[in-house]
């Protein structure tokens, strides 16, 4: 009688635990499919916006090129 009690409990506790670890599972399964879905949208919305800022063949410079000197050791660049 002891035995049969034993196993019992042993696969109780070994369900139990299976059950549990299975749920984590899911769990962290939906919460990737849900984030990835969440940012694959903010990525395409800030890549429309981006490609709305720039003219075609005239992209868009955050300083202005005008005013950047050219130094001595940058000329033989130039040169050749």
């Amino acid at each position: 009688m002891i035995r049969k009690a034993q196993a019992t409990l042993e696969f109780t506790l070994i369900f139990i635990i299976s059950a549990v670890l299975i749920m984590g599972l899911l769990n962290l399964w939906k919460w990737s499919k849900d984030n990835i879905s969440r940012r694959q949208s903010a990525y395409e919305d800030s890549r429309v916006t981006a490609g709305k800022m720039a003219s075609p063949g005239q992209p868009e410079v955050s300083y202005d090129a005008t005013y950047t000197p050219i130094t001595d050791s940058q000329t033989y660049l130039f040169s050749k």
